[in-house]
């Protein structure tokens, strides 16, 4: 028996201008729904539409409890100008007004409520599953304790939410009620990559990563133009990514032509600023020969922020200038030069930490115009990598990965063991997928605290696949 759950303070509906409404029939006794009748109204949710059997799930904003309606042709559908439109229309997870008539379980009234929130084709937005809110420009919304999250129809957990995942959202009063995932994400595997490995992978303007040894790359669903390349050499390929699906490029048949070199003239302000490209300190006194392909550039001077940037050498000759803007940190020691010692030592621990930004930076060369959130996914890598390593550190805390037992497990695209395994604790985002032949492969965004403590995930059992 389906149950139904009411807002507080819901009651029978006194009449309305329309006589139909609000009204019904008796007939030897046995009362009859009259087309328009409902006994109650709550503010809600749409989890799902089973046209085939004209019935909508419903979830109550307050409670988080749901419940079924069906509907017939006497049913009204409203935008929230009060226009018709069609169920087609009214997407899952819509903020609704319902009214219903609960004998009958029947709908009556349907309208997509003014008063909440809708953002389309998200993808400017920063996800914290750990303060659990989800903030838009400069806004930050709650996250809703019954919050409904879809892909395809299907619901799956925040934890399967890609930070390039392009997202549909409903609100109300300042809470996240449904996040539908509107654009996903699917999966890269390179073959007979020898050749590339310690090169670099684009996918689009969105992934820029240094190639390793069997990694499984997490990328936008939809059609991008990746590029590998390594000692001058490169490959191309269209490929139209599918929602959770792997799709495999094999570059076994690529042609490795000669590796080409470009000369780079660099001007710097200040004069001395030190440049590493590819984590290897130049000497720009000179021109600076380099591969043709992609490089990272990072530029760095006592007082200055530090710039860290991707250049791609595709000609002879080029020139890149590069301007640091002096730190924060180093104009309030300007500023507070006459303070006693000891303040001042204060102030400077209290600045300890570095930040980096993007300076004004010009280069006369091709570039990527990764943005800053691109240019840390892209050098996490390195950094992450190395908690695959087993030596000792400081914490020797572990994230451990439990299940599914027997799948292959990639930490941000590196393949770092079979299931169960660990990797060291370091507090920041991370991204894991789980693959194993003849399942789909999945993957997961975990936000890893900084407690000197073990922390372990089991996720459910992968999918098999239709054979």
């Amino acid at each position: 028996m389906l149950s139904m759950v009411l807002c507080a303070g819901c009651s029978f509906m006194k009449p309305g201008t329309d006589t139909q409404e609000n009204t019904q029939a008796q007939v030897n006794g046995i009362i009859t729904a009259t087309p328009g009748i409902y006994d109650s109204e709550d503010t809600a949710m749409i989890v799902c539409k089973d046209t085939e059997n004209a019935a909508i799930q419903f979830q109550n904003l307050a409670t988080g409890k749901r419940y079924t309606l069906n509907y017939d042709g006497a049913a009204k559908l409203l935008d929230k100008y009060d226009q018709p439109v069609s169920l087609g229309q009214i997407e899952e997870g819509s903020i609704v007004t319902v009214r219903f008539y609960k004998p009958k379980k029947l709908l009556a009234y349907l309208k997509i409520s003014p008063e909440g929130e809708a953002y389309e084709n998200l993808s400017n937005y920063v996800l914290n599953t750990a303060t659990g809110t989800l903030t838009i420009g400069d806004t930050s919304y709650g996250l809703s304790n019954h919050l409904l999250v879809l892909s395809d129809g299907q619901e799956v957990t925040l934890m399967d939410i890609n930070q390039m995942d392009v997202l549909n959202v409903w609100g109300w009063h300042n809470q996240i009620y449904a996040i539908s995932i509107a654009r996903g994400h699917g999966y890269l595997r390179l073959q007979n990559d020898a050749y590339f490995v310690g090169g670099w992978i684009e996918v689009g303007q969105s992934v820029i990563r240094k190639i390793t040894e069997d990694m499984l790359l997490v990328v936008p669903e939809g059609r991008s133009t990746v590029v590998v390349s390594h000692n001058g050499s490169s490959a191309t390929q269209e490929i139209d990514f599918v929602r959770n699906q792997e799709m495999a490029w094999d570059l076994g048949d690529v042609e490795i032509t000669v590796v080409q070199k470009g000369r780079v003239i660099f001007t710097l302000n200040p004069a001395n600023a030190k440049v590493t490209i590819d984590g290897k300190n130049v000497d720009t006194a000179s021109p600076v020969e380099l591969e043709y392909g992609l490089h990272q550039m990072t530029v760095t001077a006592d007082g200055y922020d530090t710039v860290a940037q991707y250049i791609k050498v595709a000609e002879p000759s080029a020139s890149i200038s590069v301007e640091l803007e002096k730190s924060e940190e180093s104009t309030e020691q300007e500023e507070t030069k006459e303070q006693p010692q000891g303040e001042e030592q204060s102030q400077e621990q209290s600045n300890a930490v570095s930040t980096q930004t993007a300076a004004s930076t010009q280069f006369s060369t091709e570039q990527t115009q990764a943005s800053s959130a691109q240019s840390s996914s892209a050098e996490q890598p390195e950094t992450q990598s190395s908690a695959t390593q087993s030596t000792a550190s400081q914490t020797a805390y572990k994230v451990h990965i439990d299940s599914p037992v027997g799948a292959e497990v990639y930490l941000d695209g590196n393949y770092i063991g079979i299931a169960p395994v660990d990797f060291e604790k370091k507090a920041g985002n991370y991204v894991v997928s789980l693959r194993k032949t003849g399942y789909q492969t999945r993957s997961y965004t975990l936000q890893v605290d900084s407690e000197e403590k073990d922390v372990t995930y089991s996720f459910s059992e992968l999918t098999k696949l239709d054979s």
